[in-house]
């Protein structure tokens, strides 16, 4: 341990600050917030699923549109889970992280029937860092 000395009296322990976090990964960033998404979906929480999204986003606007339909059907979707076939951050700065993806959904459930498994999907999804939380911006 390194001490600071001054005029021979001991001030105080120098101690190397911590080395910062390492940022997630893009596949750890959109892991979690798929999780986030399913578990709205699961309870019918629109507010929750809308707060996923930046507030200009129009695919949230869009996700959380289904989501009032199937509420109005008296139904909510259980088991709603991505199945992420292949991923590449193309581009990431402090806050702002943009993947290529393909995916598709599998294993999701409305009432109790298992609903059809999805075919995989080419994305581009742009997220945003907004006060602490990874949230979608756009996807194209």
């Amino acid at each position: 341990m390194k001490v600071l000395l001054l005029a021979g009296t001991l001030l105080f322990p120098l101690h190397a600050a911590p080395a910062p976090p390492e940022p997630p990964t893009g596949r750890e960033v959109l892991s979690t917030w798929d999780a986030e998404r399913s578990a709205a979906w699961a309870t019918g929480d629109v507010r929750r699923l809308r707060d996923l999204y930046t507030s200009d986003s129009v695919a949230g606007a869009r996700d959380v549109a289904m989501l009032r339909r199937w509420l109005d059907r008296g139904l909510v979707v259980t088991g709603l889970r991505m199945q992420v076939l292949s991923l590449e951050e193309t581009a990431r700065s402090p806050d702002r992280l943009v993947l290529d993806v393909v995916d598709r959904v599998v294993g999701a459930t409305a009432g109790g029937t298992p609903l059809p498994q999805d075919r995989p999907t080419e994305h581009t999804l742009v997220l945003r860092l907004v006060d602490g939380e990874w949230r979608v911006s756009a996807v194209r």
